[in-house]
């Protein structure tokens, strides 16, 4: 494929020399041996210049005619393609615009309820025992204490803050109490001594 793509004359060219070569080739291997027996002898050195010079020659020939011809002109420069850049313009939207108005807070108002009225609690005292007419409920409390029995008594409220206690009642004597009791937890009972002891002692809870 090499060789044919070679010129006419750089044909006939590498032909000649290659020949030239393979003629001294065959020479020296065949005929010239037949001529003298001692080949090369004493023409060593000549031998050996005219086989390098055949050498450097069949080189030069390859160089020289081996070579492929330029082709003339130039590849023609490929097409360029120059894309063309769309720019889309994306639609602006507004957001509708929202407003918004602060309305004036919402004063709620608490109506407080109205304070409990006045609470009059009948209480008897005997020997050893403590009755209430009713059950009291939270507020203000009026104690309407009686000593039914044969000995002195006296009446006391404690509990959840409360703290109140009337004088001793002779057999017959009677006083009033005033408290204020709150939901929770009381005792009413006779502090004479030994009295709370006996059964003088009611324990009470108040609700709302």
């Amino acid at each position: 494929m090499l060789v044919e793509a070679l010129s006419t004359s750089h044909k006939v060219g590498l032909g000649v020399v290659g020949a030239l070569f393979i003629v001294f080739a065959l020479s020296c291997a065949f005929l010239f041996p037949r001529v003298s027996a001692s080949f090369p002898g004493r023409g060593l050195p000549a031998f050996i210049v005219v086989s390098v010079v055949f050498f450097f020659g069949m080189l030069t020939a390859v160089e020289v005619f081996g070579a492929e011809p330029k082709e003339a002109g130039a590849e023609p420069a490929g097409e360029s393609t120059s894309e063309s850049t769309t720019t889309q313009t994306q639609p602006t939207t507004t957001a509708p615009t929202t407003t918004t108005v602060a309305l004036p807070p919402t004063t709620t108002t608490t109506k407080k309820p109205p304070p409990a009225a006045a609470q009059t609690i009948s209480v008897t005292e005997t020997e050893f025992k403590i009755a209430l007419k009713k059950q009291p409920g939270s507020g203000a409390v009026t104690f309407d204490v009686k000593n039914a029995g044969k000995i002195p008594h006296d009446f006391v409220v404690t509990g959840n803050g409360a703290n109140a206690k009337t004088p001793t009642l002779n057999a017959g004597a009677g006083a009033k109490l005033k408290a204020t009791l709150k939901p929770g937890e009381y005792e009413l009972y006779c502090s004479l001594p030994g009295h709370k002891q006996a059964g003088m002692d009611v324990k009470l809870t108040v609700g709302s």
